[in-house]
């Protein structure tokens, strides 16, 4: 991951905290009204945009807004603090979100406020400016003249600090300024405001993954492609159904850990995280996905036992459908997993490859049956082609039931949650294949996708994190190779 993609995904990491912090604010502050709702939002704004700038900038500097922090008090001597990577206070300020310019300027002169950043309301910076201004030149010696002094020199629409890099080069960090009526806007709903700042930061981050990888599109198109051509090679090797089950196994490992499958890895990491499925994978419900690819599995069934294809192709169809299908339904159905990391690296291998089977047993069964129907009605089907591709069938079968036990022995010696889960659905499903009961396969398929219920594939991320920096990992489940 370079250093950009590093710093996207800690923007969005920190966004989802400042989520966090703004469903707080609207359940402690709901009952009270909103001017005073804004105010305490308004400083979980600054600290949300100092951070992302922060962190885009490469500063370890963090902003916290004490009232939020471990141990925190609403009666803190600052309302938000700004923090180096060891704990040590560098700077504090005092937020005041006032309706009328001449209140904040009276607010924030206070002596107990010395030294700190006074945060005030962008519309209203300059309005205070000049009151503080005209209040300096009255007698040097009059009541509160030094707290004027110091809150004009404080005085600011922006979080703010200094920081000097080892060449001596010196970057400002800040926030961005917050009018009253943004604050005001924001407040009436903060988990709103938390929700589309995480959104925001999100697509940025999917942007940016899309930028060296690509997480739509042409990106996923090649993984197909890149996957179809595999099986093609490999059926001449095994069986096109198993060619294809392991080709998309195969594709979806390679897609997280590859520069070229950075974009679709991320985007759907970025999907777990924030819940919303980015749009390339969400245009089709999951049980649609698993429907259409059974049916463009059989129609390639039907063609190959037509001979108006070769196993090349019949194992190219097959894989593009299966993965396809894969992705957009299973990794659906896991948007809301709590492992911050690209779903699809949950479901390489073993997981997917088993899916893929499972979907090609189904398509290429309900193949047979159509191929005997036509045989029976006198067309051109010859009972040599038909015996192939009941072998296909059955190759697929085995394919899934391999992957299944090669899934269930990876799953325990990593811990993985996979076998509570997605195991059992998968299971149910290659039944109900093999007992001839399509309505039920189908029914079985779509709940791999609709039933998952948002459980981890690993019990820890530093587990999932761990196994897939390894290179030695197998959990492509290849019985090819």
């Amino acid at each position: 991951m370079n250093a950009a993609t590093r710093r996207h995904a800690a923007q969005t990491a920190e966004a989802l905290r400042i989520r966090e912090l703004a469903e707080q604010v609207a359940q402690r502050y709901r009952n009270v009204g909103l001017p005073q709702r804004a105010g305490h939002l308004f400083e979980v704004m600054h600290e949300a945009t100092f951070n992302h700038d922060a962190i885009a900038e490469g500063s370890k500097i963090r902003a916290s807004t004490t009232e939020w922090v471990a141990g925190g008090s609403q009666s803190a001597p600052a309302d938000l603090h700004l923090r180096d990577e060891g704990g040590r206070l560098l700077a504090a300020a005092q937020a005041k979100l006032m309706g009328k310019a001449t209140t904040a300027a009276s607010g924030i002169s206070h002596e107990r406020y010395t030294g700190q950043q006074r945060l005030i309301g962008s519309d209203k910076l300059t309005a205070v400016e000049n009151l503080l201004d005209r209040r300096l030149r009255m007698n040097p010696e009059g009541l509160k003249f030094d707290d004027y002094v110091d809150a004009r020199a404080h005085v600011t629409d922006t979080l703010h600090i200094d920081t000097t890099d080892a060449a001596g080069h010196v970057t400002t960090v800040h926030s961005r300024p917050v009018s009253t009526e943004q604050a005001h806007r924001a407040a009436r709903n903060p988990s709103g405001w938390g929700g589309k700042h995480a959104a925001s930061v999100a697509s940025r981050e999917v942007g940016a993954a899309m930028a060296v990888g690509a997480a739509t599109g042409a990106a996923v198109a090649g993984l197909m492609e890149a996957a179809s051509q595999v099986a093609r090679v490999r059926a001449g090797e095994t069986t096109a159904a198993a060619a294809a089950a392991t080709a998309a196994g195969a594709a979806a490992m390679g897609a997280v850990r590859s520069a070229a499958g950075a974009g679709l890895g991320k985007a759907i990491g970025i999907a777990a995280r924030t819940g919303v499925l980015p749009a390339a994978f969400g245009q089709a419900s999951a049980p649609a996905a698993m429907a259409g690819a059974v049916g463009d599995i059989t129609a390639a069934g039907v063609a190959f036992a037509r001979r108006d294809i070769d196993a090349g192709e019949l194992a190219a169809r097959c894989c593009d459908s299966a993965l396809r299908a894969t992705l957009v339904g299973v990794c659906s159905g896991l948007g809301q997993t709590v492992i911050p990391v690209p779903v699809v690296g949950g479901l390489v291998g073993a997981v997917v490859g088993q899916a893929a089977a499972t979907l090609i047993s189904q398509g290429l069964r309900a193949a047979v049956a159509v191929a005997r129907a036509e045989l029976a009605a006198g067309e051109d089907i010859d009972e040599e082609d038909l015996a192939a591709l009941e072998d296909e069938t059955a190759s697929a079968l085995a394919t899934a039931m391999l992957l299944a036990e090669s899934e269930r022995a990876l799953g325990e010696e990593h811990g993985a949650n996979v076998i509570a889960t997605v195991s059992p659905l998968l299971e149910e499903a290659l039944i109900a294949v093999t007992s001839g009961d399509p309505d039920e396969a189908q029914e079985r398929l779509a709940e791999v996708a609709r039933c998952f219920n948002g459980q981890p594939l690993f019990v820890t991320s530093d587990e999932f994190e761990e196994w897939m920096a390894d290179p030695l990992t197998a959990l492509t489940m290849n019985p090819n190779w």
